[in-house]
């Protein structure tokens, strides 16, 4: 077993000079962590190496140099990066994840390029995935990868981790191509975000667009378990909180110390991009020193910006502004002793941004909209015993984890205005207690932990996915019922209807018996050794209408009326039910389009079928919360069934139907097939030997599964083979 890590880059970067190429480690924090996972499990990586090249045997040294460390490069031209990473991964998918609706750019030549290259990485990386390996793919550059993937490499355990924000339905539901990302997103096994809110939005989304019903973290996705957690990222924390005490470090904290003097220092560092939220830390910084002429000649914003797409017209307008507004700044308070803002528009080495964290007195981290945003936890792991103050936003994931930072709304001027004379305000006492708890955090949660929790559940869900494999219906399988089917003499057959022997329709009157069912059941009813049972939620009057004609056992509502010898018996008498539970339906179903109830002689079925996702939860929620006491109170039961709640009398289901169809003969071959929840307590009152099957999903009541209904009728028709 292998692990291969799938990024858009290596850790590795190729690069020319003088005519001869040379390879450097990548920056950023997740080629540090993930290089630095350690696992027993071997482990390599896919991804573009960093350079452009056409000729083959620059491609050949690339492979060879890389392979030394299991790295497995996927050569892009220029054109491919433009269209599949400018201008779809960050012109489309970056503001579209970061809620800047207005910058989004499409165009189907980079939607095409997105595909043309997510498929090129998945063609290197089939290369070296075999049979139980563990892949990892990585960001949002790769979102269509874990379903190519799962297409080529069936037997594979697939995670991916997306490392910006996932935005609400109502702003991705926008995207054109939303049902083929969320098709590709969904074949992975575990999806990873770092905060439950965007979590909760993905999940939210695939209900909607995709029609995937989740059970807490969990979904059913082509007969996969798939599940979706929160796994906050964290830093090098011994990295970063070693680095203060290093020469070149104390160096430069000194020369920054001699330079500032007594005065306060404020930090920021951030790349150019207009999710920062740069112009709005500007304003606020703006709105204090007009506010507070006190501490002019006292504090000052250092402001480091690294260079980011600024040929982008987006990023080049946005650094224009950022000019503009420091220029103003500066000219409007600075004098011969003091400058307000020192303003650096280009990147530092790591020395030189562990000396500005060492020395600067506030960290001021506020992005309009961040995935988790490591400079927070860099800079509470650089403060060490010393004192420092965190200001950070709300919308930057790492604002769940860091509450003992002075949380702000990035887009409330006024509100990072008070937040600052907050911190420079605060006693020591109070910012030591306050690093101190921050610290327990970031060092607990380090980005070696972040990658080790990730890869255990990944590990997890493959044992769990490998053992639901074992109860999938296989074409062995098939013939080993059939021959014991063969071979029997006494059989008892019962079967669902709506999702089992027909499909579902929105129009529930549509699914009467098909031809090819007809033909099934007759077939069936030829040979005198079958007893035949039809279980289902429908009326009496319904499924005689379908199958009266037939020498058959037919359950209705549940086993709340047996057909048998073609005479009808009641196991619970028809009821009037109380103007209070029929009231309380009626006014959710008025409140829920799609919605609608039916009342049978013997049960309550509000239908949700038709209804979204998110409403037809909350509202079934809702139900159960309003009648739950009153139905006990009746000696009712309410239950969940396949996008329906049922009310009906306690002591009949299906169930119940099968331990009486048991009671009829000594049956040697027994067969129950059911899509719903209610079936479940007909698989539990079988006997163990008896086949029990559950179509669309893995049951634990139920010994085998089949994927879909489309299955069923070919798999009865096999009892008619010679």
């Amino acid at each position: 077993m292998k692990l291969i890590i799938i990024s858009n880059r290596l850790p590795i970067k190729a690069f020319k000079k003088n005519g001869k190429v040379i390879f450097i480690p990548s920056e950023g924090g997740l080629a540090t962590g993930l290089a630095s996972l350690d696992t027993s499990i071997e482990k390599h990586w896919v991804g573009w190496p960093g350079i452009f090249t056409k000729d083959d045997k620059e491609m050949t040294e690339i492979r060879s140099h890389l392979k030394k460390f299991n790295y497995h490069p996927v050569f892009l031209s220029a054109e491919q990066i433009e269209e599949f990473y400018h201008n779809y991964s960050n012109s489309v998918i970056w503001p579209l994840c970061h809620y800047f609706y207005t910058h989004i750019k499409y165009g189907i030549a980079s939607w095409e390029a997105y595909k043309e290259v997510n498929s090129l990485f998945a063609q290197v990386a089939d290369m070296h995935i075999e049979n139980g390996d563990i892949v990892w793919i990585q960001d949002y550059q790769l979102m269509l990868l874990p379903a190519l993937i799962r297409d080529g490499n069936k037997d594979v355990s697939i995670g991916y981790f997306h490392h910006i924000p996932f935005p609400s339905y109502e702003l991705f539901r926008i995207l054109p191509e939303r049902k083929e990302i969320l098709d590709g997103l969904l074949g992975a096994d575990l999806i990873g975000f770092h905060t439950a809110d965007y979590m909760r939005h993905f999940m939210s989304t695939a209900e909607r667009v995709m029609d995937t019903k989740f059970m807490l973290d969990e979904t059913r996705y082509n007969n996969r378990i798939v599940h979706v957690d929160a796994f906050p990222m964290g830093i090098n924390y011994e990295k970063y909180s070693a680095a203060p005490l290093k020469v070149a470090p104390q160096k430069l904290s000194s020369e920054w110390k001699m330079k500032f003097g007594e005065r306060k220092i404020i930090i920021s560092v951030d790349r150019l991009d207009y999710s920062k939220g740069i112009l709005h830390r500007l304003k606020a910084f703006n709105r204090f020193l007009a506010e507070h002429p006190e501490y002019h000649e006292k504090v000052s914003l250092v402001m480091i910006v690294v260079p980011s797409r600024d040929k982008v017209g987006a990023y080049a307008d946005l650094k224009m502004k950022i000019n503009e507004k420091i220029g103003m700044i500066n000219g409007k308070y600075s004098n011969l002793n003091w400058t307000p803002i020192h303003y650096f528009y280009h990147s530092f080495s790591f020395e030189r941004l562990i000396a500005f964290y060492n020395v600067a007195d506030i960290a001021l981290v506020s992005p309009l909209r961040d995935g988790m945003n490591l400079v927070a936890k860099e800079y509470i792991a650089v403060k060490r015993r010393n004192l420092g103050i965190l200001i950070l936003s709300e919308m930057a994931g790492a604002a769940q984890e860091l509450r003992d930072a002075i949380i702000v709304n990035p887009n409330d001027v006024d509100g990072m205005k008070d937040a600052i004379l907050k911190a420079l305000e605060m006693p020591a006492d109070e910012q030591l207690k306050r690093m101190k708890r921050m610290q327990k955090i970031v060092s607990s949660q380090t980005v070696q932990k972040w990658a080790t929790d990730y890869i255990d559940e990944l590990l997890s869900l493959k044992k769990q996915n490998e053992k639901n494999k074992t109860k999938l219906i296989t074409d062995v399988n098939k013939q080993i019922i059939v021959s014991e089917y063969k071979r029997s003499h006494k059989r008892l057959i019962i079967l669902d209807y709506d999702g089992t022997l027909s499909p579902f329709y929105n129009n529930p009157e549509e699914a009467a018996p098909s031809l090819q069912l007809t033909q099934i059941i007759k077939g069936l009813l030829a040979d005198k050794r079958n007893c035949i049972a039809i279980s289902s939620g429908r009326d009496q009057d319904t499924l005689s209408g379908w199958f009266g004609e037939y020498p058959i056992i037919l359950a209705a509502e549940h086993g709340a009326f047996v057909r048998d010898n073609g005479v009808w018996r009641k196991n619970l008498e028809d009821r009037s039910w109380s103007k209070e539970i029929v009231d309380i339906i009626l006014k959710v179903t008025d409140k829920t389009p799609g919605s609608f109830l039916e009342e049978k002689k013997t049960a309550l079925v509000w239908h949700f079928r038709n209804v979204d996702p998110w409403v037809a939860a909350l509202r079934e929620q809702q139900l159960f919360n309003m009648l739950g006491d009153k139905c006990a109170r009746e000696g009712l039961h309410i239950m969940k069934g396949n996008k329906i709640i049922e009310i009906k009398p306690v002591g009949c289901d299906k169930g119940y139907v099968a331990k009486q169809l048991l009671l009829k003969e000594d049956f040697d071959f027994m067969l129950a097939i059911g899509d719903d929840t209610t079936d479940e307590d007909m698989f539990r009152e079988m006997p163990k030997d008896s086949y029990t099957i559950k179509v669309g999903e893995m049951s634990d009541a139920a010994r085998f599964y089949l994927k879909n209904q489309h299955e069923v009728l070919p798999l009865l028709n096999l009892f008619l083979s010679d």
